[in-house]
């Protein structure tokens, strides 16, 4: 089967319409801005919850139990005391998009077969099955290819355009500790 490019959601009149098939859920988007708004920051360590809530303008309580996922799942680190929040819990070139979404998402396929239901033994010669899982394979392949500090370079060639970061050439966000685990394949 051959892949052409797939096209971007929405048009060009509005490239921010949601026409799509697969919908990731306001939590990855949530993180994602998050996690990107520390790592445009590279000067500071500590953000608190309520700092990125307001500059995303969304609600602090949501944001703070989407943080202890991302802490669980060791892409954040939390710090407490007076002085406390959150920073990076590993390099911005060693997040993807991909780690991001398995935390907020799961990992759980996209579509799931009915076969054993239904008396279906096709199994991998079913059109409709592996069509689908050739497209999460490349779905996942894609987000595993972009990483925060390919965010961060990019919102720095179009700094205008991402004025809700606050940012003014800060060099790329490092956790406190660099050793961290490599980067997933």
């Amino acid at each position: 089967m051959e892949w052409g490019l797939v096209p971007a959601v929405g048009s060009a009149a509005n490239p921010y319409s949601r026409e799509s098939v697969v919908r990731y859920t306001q939590s990855t988007e949530w993180a994602l801005d998050s996690l990107f708004f520390i790592a445009a920051h590279g000067d500071r360590q500590d953000f608190s919850v309520e700092e990125i809530a307001k500059a995303q303008q969304v609600s602090p309580s949501y944001l703070a139990k989407i943080f202890q996922q991302l802490t669980k799942a060791g892409i954040l680190r939390s710090h407490r005391g007076a002085k406390g929040g959150y920073s990076l819990g590993r390099l911005p070139e060693q997040i993807t998009l991909l780690d991001v979404a398995t935390v907020c998402e799961g990992s759980i396929p996209l579509y799931d077969c009915n076969a054993p239901a239904k008396s279906c033994s096709l199994g991998a010669k079913c059109l409709i099955l592996s069509t689908f899982r050739e497209a999460e394979r490349r779905m996942q392949e894609t987000l595993n290819g972009v990483t925060l500090q390919d965010l961060v370079e990019s919102m720095r060639r179009n700094m205008s355009q991402a004025t809700w970061l606050g940012v003014e050439g800060a060099p790329a966000g490092r956790p406190a500790e660099a050793s961290a685990p490599a980067r997933k394949n």
